[in-house]
C-alpha cells in the first residue's frame, strides 16, 4: 500500500455513541516486546538496528493481512508525510525522530500499527471505537501468539517481558483512550480533572501532538505499565477513571445547557458561523469548530438530514483530511492553504443539509 492510499483512507476513530454520549472516541492497548541479545533502541548502533529489522520484517510482512501493508523505512518518509502519520495518531513522537533501520507497518483492513525499533524493538497498537479494550486485547494476543511461532521475545520468570524502562517490565501492555470534552474545556475545568487523575496515577494529554493546548477538545488518556498478569486489574480500574470523565462530561454538558445565558448555544452557533462565512481558516480554528459542531450534533442542538452516526463521521473525516493536508504542506509553506480551507469548509456545509433547533435536552 502507498503512503497516499493509507492517507486518503477514510479508516479512523468512527463516533460510537454506545452510552458515552460521543465522550470515549477510542481505545488503544500498547503492546511492546523486545529480542534477547540485541542491544534497546535507545542504546543501539546502525547496524544492531538493521539485525533487528532483518530478523522482524519478514515474520511482520508474511503475516495474515500484512502482505498488502504500507511498510516505510523512517529516513525514506519526509518530514511533512512524518506530520501527517502523526495527525492521524498512525505514527508515535518518538518514532517520527526515528531514522535507519526503524520501520513503520500499517495493514490497511486491520486495526493494527506495528513498529520497529522504536522505543522498544518491536511496538504493537491495537485500536478500536469507543470504549473498547477487551477486543482490543483480544486481538493483540492472537497476533502475539502467532508471531511467538517463530520468534522469542526477551523474558525472565521474576520480571516477565523486559524492557528497556525497567519498572515498566512485566506484561509490556499499556492502554490509552481517545476522549472528546468539549463541556469540561470550555468549562476550563480540565486542570480540576488533571491534578485529580495524577492522584490516581492516571495521565492526560493533548491528542494534537503538534498543540499544546486544548485544541479541538480531544484528550488521550493512559495508564502506567503493570506486572506481568496484572492486564486485567488494571483494565478494571482503568475503566473505572473513564466512566467517571464520562459521567463528568455529561454533567457539565447538561449543566452549559441549561444555563440561561446560553453560553453553549452560542459557541456552537458562533463555531458554524465561522464555518458558514469565513474566507480565512487556520487549523486550530477548524479543529475547534467542529468540536462543537459535534456537540451541537450530539445535544440535539443542531439537526442533520442524515443520520446522527454518519454526520459525525463526516465531520471527523473532514477534519482528518484538512489536517493531512496542512502537514504535508508545512514543507512548502502553502500561502493559500487556510483560503482552500475556508472554501473546504463551507462547501462541506452546503452538501450536507441541516438547520439548528431551539429544542433542548
Amino acid at each position: 500500500m502507498k503512503l497516499e492510499t493509507l492517507l486518503s483512507s477514510t479508516r479512523n476513530w468512527a463516533p460510537d455513541r454506545n452510552t458515552t454520549d460521543g465522550v470515549v472516541v477510542g481505545s488503544i492497548v500498547r503492546m511492546v516486546r523486545n529480542l534477547p541479545g540485541y542491544p534497546f533502541p535507545g542504546w543501539s548502533t546502525g547496524e544492531s538496528r538493521a539485525a533487528v529489522a532483518e530478523k522482524l520484517l519478514p515474520v511482520l510482512r508474511n503475516m495474515q493481512g500484512f502482505k498488502t501493508a504500507f511498510c516505510a523505512e523512517m529516513n525514506k518518509l519526509s518530514y511533512g508525510q512524518r506530520r501527517a502519520l502523526l495527525t492521524r495518531k498512525q505514527l508515535t513522537p518518538c518514532m517520527a525522530a526515528r531514522q535507519d533501520g526503524c520501520y513503520i507497518i500499517i495493514p490497511q483492513r486491520r486495526p493494527f500499527i506495528l513498529m520497529v525499533n522504536e522505543e522498544e524493538h518491536l511496538v504493537i497498537h491495537s485500536f478500536r471505537n469507543g470504549l473498547n479494550f477487551e477486543d482490543c486485547i483480544q486481538d493483540i494476543e492472537q497476533l502475539e501468539d502467532k508471531l511467538q511461532e517463530e520468534l522469542t521475545f526477551a523474558y525472565m520468570p521474576q520480571h516477565g517481558f523486559l524492557t528497556s524502562i525497567p519498572s515498566e517490565a512485566g506484561d509490556g501492555l499499556q492502554l490509552y483512550c481517545l476522549l472528546h470534552l468539549p463541556a469540561l474545556t470550555t468549562a476550563n475545568m480540565m486542570n480540576q480533572v488533571t491534578k485529580a487523575l495524577e492522584k490516581l496515577h492516571v495521565s492526560i494529554s493533548p491528542y494534537f501532538s503538534d498543540a499544546q493546548d486544548d485544541t479541538g477538545h480531544l484528550f488521550v488518556l493512559f495508564s502506567i505499565p503493570g506486572p506481568e498478569d496484572s492486564i486485567d486489574e488494571m483494565m478494571d480500574a482503568f475503566h473505572d477513571v473513564v466512566n467517571h470523565i464520562v459521567r463528568r462530561e455529561r454533567q457539565v454538558r447538561r449543566k452549559l445547557l441549561a444555563d440561561p445565558g446560553l453560553h453553549l448555544q452560542d459557541a456552537i452557533a458562533r463555531a458554524y458561523g465561522l464555518l458558514l462565512n469565513c474566507r480565512r481558516l487556520s487549523i486550530k480554528e477548524l479543529r475547534d469548530a467542529i468540536s462543537l459542531l459535534r456537540l451541537g450534533t450530539l445535544m440535539g442542538l443542531l439537526i442533520w438530514e442524515e443520520e446522527e452516526r454518519e454526520i459525525l463521521i463526516a465531520l471527523n473525516q473532514f477534519g482528518l483530511s484538512q489536517a493531512c493536508e496542512a502537514a504535508l504542506a508545512e514543507e512548502i509553506s502553502d500561502p493559500h492553504l487556510c483560503l482552500r480551507r475556508a472554501a473546504a469548509a463551507r462547501e462541506f456545509l452546503s452538501k450536507h443539509p441541516h438547520h439548528f433547533s431551539d429544542n433542548t435536552i
